[in-house]
């Protein structure tokens, strides 16, 4: 069954993720930490604000923002049987294997997951086929 959720996102252009993990505080007491990654739209293409790989069973924060003039959508294999939240615009939505989603012009979707396989993970606008990025998911091991 094909499941896409709404939530305005997504601008066709080429993304290619880097490395660099960061930190987000979470609103829980206990802080925990998380990759964030921030994908601007802009021009029909995913431009990375900065380098960014995530590790795998690390939480992850994926920040789309489309300055385009037209919808894009943003779906990914890295959505298929994990648990994502997604919000934007007084809009939240949750759920396992989410197809994709769509972001509106000027708008900003946020995605929570935990990604729990290594490896280079495309993504593209199923809006505008040219448009595609990927993210990298790194097993560090443990020190």
């Amino acid at each position: 069954m094909k499941v896409i959720a709404q939530v305005c996102l997504v601008s066709p252009m080429l993304l290619v993720l880097g490395l660099s993990p960061g930190k987000v505080s979470p609103p829980h007491a206990m802080a925990q930490e998380e990759t964030r990654i921030d994908i601007t739209i802009r021009d029909s293409t995913f431009v990375l604000d900065r380098p960014v790989a995530s590790q795998p069973g690390i939480p992850t924060v994926i920040i789309i923002r489309n300055q385009d003039i037209v919808r894009h959508g943003f779906t990914s294999t890295i959505l298929q049987g994990v648990l994502v939240r997604a919000q934007g615009e007084g809009i939240s939505a949750y759920g396992r294997s989410l197809e994709g989603f769509y972001v509106d012009p000027g708008k900003t979707l946020i995605l929570r997951l935990t990604i729990d396989e290594s490896g280079r993970h495309r993504f593209r606008c199923d809006l505008h086929p040219t448009m595609q990025g990927e993210v990298l998911v790194i097993d560090m091991g443990t020190a």
